[in-house]
């Protein structure tokens, strides 16, 4: 898979204390997308599902893990290998949260196998969907990056902590990473800041 970084503990996206990991390919190039740097894999580095199981497993062995956010890019482009690391890290936590510029329908009518697609819902407790608006970004899309994307809850034992960090509003939060700041959120369009 091809992935840009791995973040943890982070706050702001998702309940509690997660584990993000940003793919790196996307094809759908939404306008104003917040990562237009993660569309293309050239000078990505290519790890195998199984490394990146390591890892993981790795930092939840040295801090508390509430969850997982793979974000992007999009983490669907690379469905095959996306659904053997999913396999390979359901001792890590439950809750995994998955983004995808792919709308529900589309990755069962399109994407997936009918087979692929099951294991694909099994493995994972939340999926936010949908191509990024611009113009429908907004403060009240918590988790989400514009509102005509839509949560789906497929494990619903997670689905009351999801909807109290629904109500604490949008998150951003601060890391340095190869020396350079990456702020990590949902954040609003600029024009919202004037």
């Amino acid at each position: 898979m091809y992935l840009s970084r791995i973040l943890s503990p982070v706050q702001s996206l998702g309940p509690g204390n997660r584990i993000v990991i940003w793919t790196a390919g996307c094809t759908k190039h939404c306008p104003e997308c917040a990562n237009p740097e993660l569309w293309g894999t050239h000078n990505r580095k290519n790890y195998t599902p199984e490394q990146i199981s390591q890892i993981l497993h790795r930092i939840a062995e040295h801090q508390p893990v509430d969850g997982l956010t793979f974000t992007g890019g999009d983490p669907l482009e690379q469905h095959q290998e996306l659904l053997y690391l999913l396999s390979l890290i359901q001792d890590i936590s439950g809750d995994i949260l998955v983004y995808t510029g792919y709308t529900l329908e589309e990755l069962k009518q399109e994407i997936l196998s009918e087979a692929a697609f099951q294991e694909f819902t099994a493995l994972l407790s939340v999926l936010i969907d949908g191509r990024y608006i611009a113009s429908l970004n907004c403060p009240e899309a918590v988790l989400k990056g514009s509102l005509n994307q839509n949560i789906y809850y497929f494990r619903p034992e997670y689905q009351p902590a999801y909807e109290a960090y629904l109500h604490q509003g949008r998150k951003i939060q601060n890391f340095f990473l190869d020396s350079a700041l990456i702020s990590v959120g949902i954040h609003n369009r600029k024009e919202s800041f004037t």
